[in-house]
């Protein structure tokens, strides 16, 4: 089981935290990972074009001029595609079939995903976030002393998630993003430059979460 140092918002040290093989220690998939990558891709574009064909169209189908002996190409409907007001032929028909994984694979391409992020020292364990007021410096100092930049997740636990000092002291951040455990996808992992996970989310996720702390 891997051990990981656990921070306060300040950036110091309180103790270790044991985290769990499967979790944290996950073989990686890249063909797994871009696959569950994908299906969510897939699930959050909306296809909202849908032209109508012949049959929808309200024209005459009637012969709208005789078919020999004009010297032009017989008709028989306004509705066809080549004349304006008429129907489109081979357009967008709506929603396109959703592609689908199944739960396991979900769960192990994540596992695969966030122990990548393990491996590359992209992953902080902080101790909790303490926040008792609306104050958006609060935030902005813990991540310069926990040294995250650029695009930030943070994982919390349901109760922190429903703190509104916490969420209306992170939500004005650029590039921060705030999930709750277990709710986020690959994409929120993959997205990350840095990861910041609370003990309680830890906990929450089965993972760990006990801390050795420091005497």
């Amino acid at each position: 089981m891997p051990t990981m140092a656990v921070n306060d918002m300040k950036g110091a040290k309180v103790g270790d935290v044991q985290l769990s093989d499967e979790w944290f220690a996950a073989p990686r998939h890249d063909d797994l990972i871009h696959q569950a990558l994908v299906t969510v891709d897939r699930k959050r574009k909306q296809h909202a074009g849908r032209t109508k064909t012949r049959s929808e169209i309200n024209l005459t189908t009637a012969k709208w001029y005789r078919q020999k002996g004009t010297g032009r190409a017989r008709h028989g409907a306004r509705s066809a595609p080549i004349f304006v007001g008429g129907s489109k032929a081979h357009g967008p028909r709506g929603q396109r079939r959703r592609i689908k994984l199944p739960k396991k694979m979900r769960r192990k391409a994540l596992q695969s995903a966030l122990s990548a992020q393990v491996t590359d020292g992209c992953v902080v364990i902080i101790d909790e976030i303490a926040v008792d007021e609306i104050r958006t410096k609060t935030i902005v100092g813990m991540l310069q002393a926990l040294d995250c930049e650029g695009h930030v997740l943070i994982l919390l636990s349901e109760d922190e998630y429903l703190d509104q000092y916490i969420y209306c002291s992170s939500r004005n951040i650029p590039g921060l993003v705030t999930r709750e455990v277990p709710h986020f996808s690959i994409r929120d992992v993959l997205w990350a430059d840095h990861i910041i996970v609370t003990r309680q989310a830890l906990a929450q996720m089965g993972a760990g979460g006990e801390i050795d702390a420091i005497a």
